[in-house]
């Protein structure tokens, strides 16, 4: 770790505790690097009572997740993946498992940060188990538990055996090398210490319906994150002799005490089922205007938070024209972009995989939510007063859209948009429920079954058939998190402790080969679609959800489509035309007086034919109105291998295609940045690298 002066390090933590302390309910102090410096007395006086206590605690949540959580962390996950603008020594690797220690992109910012809050979590518990302990201070040791926990968690997920600490830096040994060099930890013995620190702690914090917030971790929330870092705790990860760092002992396994697996398992399901028993949460359900998923992130991205705190039990809070405004609703909530509307002109930097699209049933109402199949384009490039629509995508461009940009209230900066980030939610306690009692019962009990289920009706597929076996039930589970739980940072690390992301990369490297060459389960899979032309509201919170269209699949309806090598743009052939895609439309029982344009959904979404397609659908001619605002690393690239001259497009099989940098039993672990300053590698030269990286400590040159 870098080697820093206690009292700048011990004041700056209190300093950005204190004046952090706003973001979590309202909003937090740009100038916070601003205030004079503290004497060692500050701390004293910020917890000299209850709520200066309670401030510190509350600022602790500032900065406890960095945009890495979401940006980088986020994809990978066979759901989503970046869409940066080069391919080679950006997001696009990590996206891919192309770790790279030499660059500043592996997650660097979040070990540093995360080693500034732990300390801060520290301070506060040396500090709180001074004071009187009434039950006020109980909670608040119990919380900050669980934010290190929490830290900690995040840490062990990303690198593995990580430095550990219990204690507040002491300005009496801070300079001794196992202080300021310290060593990698054993992952097992930290788990073992946060597990059983919330355990003996948990029952001191509010149930929600004592204490109303779901921007702070309460009683609920943090059943629910102990039960997340159990299952890790318990589960499979890749482990490698500490001592010789032979990258020969790189393994996944499961920590060896069987027991001690049990146990965990055990505590992970007496913490869930304690929620489900205390019947204050419950998922979301719909009515006449949304389904209940829709209803869920519709309300949570326009932060109407207490319409969802039921199901939403804990989210980060991101509000106003501060520091602890994420940029989350701009990397994760763009529907393809948008361009001159009142949304303003926003690129997109993650999109979704067709095959994950695609695998959804068409009942459930999880697909339209997750996935958008649209972008919000001008018709003309007036910023004032735009003429805006919705623009169907093709595979190869499909947008996030849990937390889509129309979703939001209005932001305050471009970069500022006021949506929180999840972080436990009643969906996942039920999921995690179904898997503890699957394992601790060697198959699902009707506890697990009935959980899987209420996921499921809700998504209105509550009738397709569940496993009877374990590993069936398993992957079954594995299945419906990857479905409900896309884009809520949680799906990669679920993958290996599962030991299931070997299997899953090669499974997702092969569907997506399939469907461009339109083979194996993707044989039948249409290649034109027609789109409904559609406005948009150009306003924020509209209720839109996804663009009315049809799959052609009829032969003589094909044939109709391809009279034209591509689509007329002016005059009486574009007349002609449109009216034979009204004839299909009615044809389908949809709308025959709607204007209607096709898209091939193999080309790239700006290919030609495409672009044609929308100019004879209404949309204006000319490059800008024609640019997709999404990286071009996928969407200015074909998913068809027919379409790209016979052979398979870059992102799917190239130098840098899918998962390209993926080596099982190295790339389940992030090595440690070394490429700077700040990184790892370079402030401490006792820390090890992950075997297998340039650089580690033992690997010939």
């Amino acid at each position: 770790m870098k080697k820093y002066n206690f009292n700048t390090v011990r004041n700056l933590l209190l300093a950005v505790a204190i004046a952090g302390s706003g973001s979590m309910l309202f909003t937090s102090c740009e100038d916070t690097l601003e205030l004079p410096s503290y004497t060692k007395d500050d701390t004293d006086f910020a917890f000299r009572d209850e709520n200066n206590a309670d401030l510190f605690v509350q600022g602790i949540y500032n900065g406890i997740v960095h945009e890495e959580f979401y940006r980088q962390a986020n994809t990978g996950e066979m759901t989503t993946i970046a869409a940066e603008d080069a391919f080679e020594g950006n997001k696009h690797y990590l996206s891919n498992y192309g770790y790279d220690p030499t660059v500043p992109y592996v997650f660097g910012s979040t070990y540093g940060e995360s080693y500034k809050k732990i300390e801060a979590c520290n301070l506060a518990l040396s500090h709180l188990r001074e004071m009187d302990q009434t039950d006020k201070i109980k909670a608040l040791i119990a919380e900050v538990v669980a934010q290190r926990a929490f830290l900690y968690f995040n840490l062990i997920r990303l690198f593995g055996d990580v430095p550990f600490t219990a204690e507040p830096l002491d300005p009496n040994n801070m300079y001794d090398e196992d202080v300021m060099y310290p060593k990698r930890y054993d992952r097992d013995k930290i788990y073992d210490f946060i597990i059983d620190d919330m355990v003996a702690t948990i029952e001191d914090l509010p149930w929600y319906s004592e204490c109303a917030w779901t921007e702070r971790i309460n009683r609920n929330s943090a059943c629910g994150l102990l039960a997340r870092i159990c299952l890790h705790a318990a589960g499979y990860s890749l482990r490698w002799d500490l001592e010789t760092n032979d990258p020969a002992t790189l393994h996944m396994g499961t920590r060896e005490d069987q027991a001690r697996i049990r146990e965990i398992y055990t505590i992970a399901d007496n913490a869930l089922k304690s929620v489900i028993t205390q019947n204050e949460n419950y998922l979301i359900q719909g009515d006449n205007d949304m389904s209940g998923f829709m209803k869920l992130f519709y309300n949570f991205t326009g932060r109407d938070l207490g319409a969802v705190a039921p199901e939403m039990m804990w989210s980060l809070a991101r509000l106003g024209e501060n520091v602890g405004n994420t940029t989350v609703g701009v990397y994760v909530g763009q529907p393809g972009g948008s361009q001159y509307s009142i949304y303003g002109q926003r690129r997109s930097l993650q999109c979704k995989l067709p095959t994950y699209y695609l695998s959804f049933d068409e009942a459930d109402t999880r697909r339209d939510v997750t996935c958008c199949n649209y972008t919000v384009r001008a018709l003309s490039l007036n910023n004032d007063n735009p003429d805006v629509a919705n623009a169907g995508t093709t595979f190869s461009s499909i947008g996030s859209g849990k937390y889509r940009i129309q979703w939001q209230v209005e932001p305050n900066a471009a970069a500022k948009r006021n949506v929180n980030i999840p972080m436990v939610r009643y969906a996942d306690v039920l999921l995690m429920y179904a898997e503890t009692q699957n394992w601790l019962h060697n198959g699902p009990t009707q506890d697990a079954v009935n959980a899987l289920k209420q996921v499921r009706e809700r998504a209105g597929i509550g009738d397709m058939p569940i496993p009877t076996g374990k590993d069936e039930f398993q992957d079954a589970l594995l299945q419906e998190r990857m479905w409900e739980l896309s884009d809520e940072f949680l799906l990669r690390t679920d993958l290996v402790r599962m030991n299931l992301l070997d299997r899953e990369v090669h499974k997702a490297q092969q569907a997506l080969k399939d469907l461009s060459k339109r083979e194996g389960d993707y044989a039948n899979m249409p290649v034109y679609r027609l789109y409904k032309f559609t406005r948009d509201d150009n306003e924020y919170r509209t209720k839109f959800l996804t663009l009315d269209y049809i799959d052609i699949t009829d032969p003589a309806e094909i044939a109709i489509i391809t009279e034209v090598s591509t689509p007329p743009t002016s005059g009486n052939n574009r007349d002609a035309f449109n009216e034979k895609l009204k004839a299909i439309a009615a044809a389908h029982g949809e709308d025959g007086t709607a204007t209607w344009y096709v898209t091939n959904m193999f080309l790239a979404w700006d290919n030609t034919y495409n672009k044609n397609g929308r100019i004879a659908g209404g949309f204006k001619a000319g490059g800008e109105n024609n640019q997709m605002l999404l990286g071009n690393t996928i969407a200015q690239k074909p998913t068809g291998y027919a379409e790209n001259k016979n052979k398979f497009p870059d992102w799917i099989d190239g130098p840098f295609g899918l998962y390209f940098g993926y080596i099982h039993n190295q790339t389940e672990l992030s090595p440690f940045a070394n490429k700077s300053a700040g990184h790892p590698l370079v402030d401490n030269p006792r820390l090890t690298q992950l075997p297998g990286y340039p650089g580690y400590s033992g690997l010939p040159e």
